[in-house]
């Protein structure tokens, strides 16, 4: 039309960069995203429930091992939703930790393992403790002893038998296991001689003996493995040669143990002559020897913690043996009488607490109960571990062997020096009897070890 100015094209568009300088603040739909004008980040996903939930109406097909390295220790995967019972479960999980006074680090690290195999596998069905295990292998302190009792208190484990049992047995199993099949069979064959199974009618050793027997055993049996493929193989000759191979003392054990063993198979008939027959070796006398005075000066003032100074007193004065030390009774105290009854097979030893370890047992209960209040476990000594452990168990060998070491000794030899220090002085073997709840022979091995004077020389 005249008169009519038509504006050029060219303001009209705006060139690519113009028209859109920043495309991620568009949304899908064309219109602008509004978190991206405001400055915001977009917000993650929140994370879904698990695919892989356990239906308890569901059977297993064929059983899988399963792998969680991707929550191996350090990294940070994400962890699918919990269910409203997984949840509830993880709740009570931490009261339960709370109630009984966990420290932070394991209770972490054992809510987090929980919290991984709740995620993954929900809390609709019980939970395999294979599957829970399989955790320790990509995760460090995953506190998996807690869970699977906490669990199980619950009635949401399915326990797996090959972790159940007598740990000797299992040690047992795993020494024969490492044997090639034809020795590993007649292996098996004393061990069924040893439980009582065998032919004939024998008393039941426990595992804990089968163990030392195979420990001494496995050496040699190691050695004979490349020589020959069955026990029927060994000559006393080779039994000969073991043993001149090693200390008398060891020597002795070895030859205990190849007593038993290849009369166990000579019994059950694996094997047709006995070759440990007639084999012996002189007998050893051991006689304790003391300690030197500078490594016993201060003992007690070295030693770290309550529990610990308890420890060395009970064993360096009173004589107690390291394993009925762990099995101590907190019943058994009696503080105000100042009395403790130590339990031995067949009759009990009762200990008269001098003012030292009355004190020091003193200072243990208050710090045992400032610490572990609501425990249930009934041993006068428990640790970290044992403390929160529903099995309640005692304080572990290890756990005196640590305090030791770091004094340089060890608690048997400790005790001897402690009954060898008392017969020199007293030179009276019931008085040994009586205090330290030996028996009349072990009495009179200290009073001549004490006094050499009065050893017998025999007949000339």
């Amino acid at each position: 039309m005249p008169g009519l100015r038509v504006p050029k094209a060219a303001p009209l568009t705006l060139h690519a960069k113009r028209a859109n300088p920043n495309p991620a603040t568009t949304a899908v739909d064309g219109r602008p995203d509004v978190q991206h004008q405001r400055g915001l980040t977009p917000r993650e996903p929140k994370p879904k429930v698990s695919l892989h939930l356990v239906d308890p109406a569901q059977p297993e097909l064929f059983h899988v091992r399963r792998d969680w390295q991707r929550f191996a220790a350090g990294t940070s995967a994400p962890l699918p939703a919990l269910t409203p019972g997984a949840e509830a479960l993880l709740e009570l999980f931490h009261q339960h930790a709370r109630e009984h006074g966990w420290h932070a680090s394991p209770r972490n690290s054992a809510a987090r393992s929980l919290r991984i195999v709740l995620g993954w596998l929900g809390a609709d069905a019980p939970i395999r403790e294979e599957d829970i295990r399989a955790l320790t292998e990509n995760r460090r302190n995953a506190g998996i002893r807690r869970v699977l009792q906490f669990l199980g208190a619950h009635n949401m484990l399915v326990t797996d038998p090959e972790h159940h049992g007598e740990a000797a047995q299992r040690a047992v199993e795993a020494r024969i296991t490492s044997l090639p099949t034809s020795i590993s069979n007649e292996i098996r064959c004393w061990v069924k001689v040893m439980r009582g199974q065998g032919r004939l009618p024998h008393p039941q050793f426990p595992y804990a003996t089968i163990r030392s027997y195979l420990n001494c055993l496995r050496p040699v049996l190691m050695t004979w493995t490349q020589q020959v493929s069955s026990l029927r193989e060994i000559t006393p000759d080779d039994i000969q040669a073991a043993l001149d191979d090693r200390p008398p003392v060891t020597a002795r054990n070895l030859l205990s143990a190849l007593h038993s063993l290849f009369r166990a198979l000579k019994q059950e008939r694996v094997i047709f002559r006995d070759p440990t027959r007639g084999i012996s070796l002189p007998a050893i006398r051991r006689l304790p020897a003391p300690i030197p005075t500078d490594q016993l000066r201060g003992l007690i003032d070295r030693t770290d913690g309550a529990m610990a100074k308890l420890v060395v007193a009970l064993i360096a004065i009173h004589g107690l043996r390291k394993q009925e030390t762990c099995q101590l009774q907190l019943d058994d105290l009696d503080l105000a009488a100042g009395r403790l009854l130590v339990r031995r097979d067949p009759r009990h030893h009762t200990v008269y607490l001098d003012e030292l370890t009355h004190t020091l047992a003193a200072s243990w209960l208050c710090e045992r109960r400032e610490r572990w209040s609501r425990t249930d476990n009934p041993h006068l000594l428990v640790s970290q571990v044992t403390a929160d452990d529903l099995a309640l168990p005692p304080v572990s060998n290890r756990v005196l062997d640590t305090i030791f070491e770091r004094l340089g000794l060890t608690p048997t030899r400790l005790r001897r020096d402690r009954i060898l220090d008392e017969a020199a002085q007293t030179a009276d073997p019931v008085h040994l009897i009586r205090v330290f709840g030996i028996s009349a022979k072990t009495a009179m091995t200290y009073i001549q070890a004490a006094h050499p004077e009065r050893r017998s020389t025999g007949p000339r």
